[in-house]
């Protein structure tokens, strides 16, 4: 889960090494055990090939968090293969899954790194991580590995040619997720079938960070801009520091930012997988709270004296399916609107307890 995160923060950075289609690590193939710690327990298996463009991910965990008085306790089996520009998530539990096109990100970071030598990509590496905010303290040997030390947001992360083997998250003393390679091969022949799809699996088309962005600066669900074309009632940076700190059980904080009137933050399980809060003008509650093709309004109902909506999405606007949710809450006294979206079907009760953690 953690360094799924990372790669997709490099990905859309833009370091996928260079080759025919990239290459997401510095080295051809490997098998990495991990075991989980903290608030979650179990263990982690990834094999891969081709420098990272096949990946196979198998996560068996249970994880119990206390948050706002509520306690959860939550037991996954879920399988992610990668191979090129598609990713396949699947919850072998519920057998069902998500195929999602990542090409966009793939293409960037070809274009980016074909042709650079192995000393211009480290040294690319590191701009990246200090680039997107991470801080770089050091190195240390694990497991008989030089590891870059890096320290990004509230997760700290080990990572050795471009694999996490350590990380990290710790929030606020509410939540601790370790993750912890036990095992590390390098450079070892993988078997072709670790990287074949299962076939009793019930797919949907997966909406990835990029969809989710694209409606930004489009127009439908998630407009550019809105109706009287002045920003919410705070500073962006007020916004910034009220949302990045927020403890999202297996989604670190990825990126905030101001657009045209509208202030986002991001959280990034993976590349499938986010949560993202905006803040607009007050104007736009009364239209997104309204729901229209593919948004049910399942609830209206008051969030602690605010005006606010419930809403099941369940296509874009381009008629692509999806299982989303969204809680909208208008926010009179700073001349705004703030809603927060999440790619899985998150129940009322636990986007509600989130957006209790803001602290406006």
């Amino acid at each position: 889960m953690i360094n799924k995160a990372l790669i997709f923060a490099l990905l859309l950075s833009g370091l996928t090494l260079s080759g025919q289609e990239g290459k997401y690590f510095f080295t051809r193939s490997g098998h990495i055990e991990y075991t989980l710690g903290g608030n979650w327990s179990g263990t982690k298996s990834v094999w891969f090939d081709d420098y990272g463009m096949l990946v196979h991910t198998l996560t068996q965990s249970t994880t119990t968090i206390s948050l706002a008085g509520i306690t959860t306790t939550n037991t996954e089996k879920k399988l992610e293969i990668r191979r090129g520009k598609e990713i396949w998530v699947i919850d072998l539990l519920s057998k069902t899954g998500t195929k999602t096109d990542i090409g966009c990100q793939t293409e960037s970071g070809r274009s980016m790194t074909l042709g650079k030598s192995d000393e211009e990509l480290h040294h690319m590496e590191r701009e990246v991580i200090t680039g997107m905010g991470a801080t770089i303290t050091g190195y240390e040997t694990f497991l008989g590995k030089k590891c870059l030390m890096f320290i990004w947001g509230t997760t700290r992360f080990s990572q050795y040619k471009g694999i996490p083997l350590k990380s990290e998250i710790a929030q606020s003393g509410i939540l601790s997720m370790l993750e912890t390679a036990t095992v590390f091969e390098e450079n070892i022949t993988i078997p072709t079938s670790k990287f074949e799809v299962p076939g009793d699996i019930e797919f949907q088309e997966g909406v990835g960070i990029q969809d989710l962005l694209n409606e930004i600066e489009g127009s439908g669900k998630i407009q550019k801009g809105n109706d009287s074309g002045m920003p919410p009632g705070i500073t962006f940076g007020r916004f910034h520091e009220a949302t990045k700190n927020l403890s999202i059980p297996g989604f670190p904080y990825f990126m905030s930012d101001d657009s045209e009137g509208i202030y986002l933050t991001s959280f990034a399980k993976s590349e499938t997988e986010q949560i993202i809060i905006f803040m607009e003008n007050e104007s736009r509650f009364y239209e997104l709270a309204g729901g229209g093709e593919g948004m049910t309004v399942e609830n209206s109902f008051s969030l602690d004296g605010h005006d606010a909506a419930y809403i099941r999405i369940t296509q874009e606007d381009d008629g692509t399916p999806v299982n989303s949710r969204s809680l909208v809450v208008r926010l009179p006294e700073y001349k705004a609107v703030m809603y927060m979206i999440t790619t899985d079907p998150m129940t009322q009760s636990g986007i509600e307890a989130l957006f209790r953690q803001i602290r406006l």
